[in-house]
């Protein structure tokens, strides 16, 4: 379920292919569209899905376990959608997604763009989520915290050094996550 697409599409949108709001009644009722919510239709059967969230929000960001499944550095698939927000974000009322409230001054840090469905997705870069890792370790169940910390260890290649200090300098934790890396990592 996390990484099915369906494409979603705005009021503006779907008027210019249906003309008018009774040909997209119309459309509604015979299933050719689905009304996901006020101003948001879908193609498909709505139910929820990555692109629905980033449609809704520009404040979250994948990190934790659904950035590590981005990335490729777990064979777990998340049980939630695991994103961050700003500490003063409104909470997501919504079972399948795991908020995680920051400050301000982390929440950007290490945030990269894509997009899907026609929606930017934000994501934690590589190293960012390598930080997040060692950051939320205690939070993580013991067994995949060291599955995914074995992963980063086998794409050490991958990973810009230069890059993950200057994000680590930022945060208090810096001498904790810099010693990870040095034994866990390098």
């Amino acid at each position: 379920m996390f990484w099915v697409i369906i494409m979603f599409y705005t009021y503006e949108e779907v008027i210019k292919k249906y003309k008018n709001d009774y040909q997209l009644k119309k459309a509604i009722d015979e299933e050719k569209v689905y009304k996901v919510k006020p101003g948001m239709y879908s193609k498909g059967e709505p139910i929820f899905l990555l692109a629905e969230l980033f449609f809704k929000r520009d404040d979250i960001i994948l990190t934790l376990q659904s950035a590590f499944h981005h990335h490729r550095v777990t064979d777990y698939i998340p049980e939630y959608t695991f994103v961050a927000t700003p500490r003063n974000a409104y909470p997501i009322d919504n079972k399948e997604v795991k908020q995680v409230f920051m400050s301000k001054k982390y929440h950007q840090i290490g945030m990269e763009t894509y997009k899907e469905s026609k929606i930017n997705i934000c994501v934690y870069d590589f190293e960012r989520s390598l930080i997040e890792l060692i950051r939320y370790q205690t939070k993580i169940p013991f067994e995949e915290y060291h599955h995914v910390l074995h992963k980063f260890r086998e794409k050490k290649n991958e990973i810009d050094f230069n890059r993950l200090q200057a994000y680590a300098k930022q945060f208090k934790s810096y001498l904790k996550i810099m010693r990870v890396i040095q034994d866990s990592i390098v």
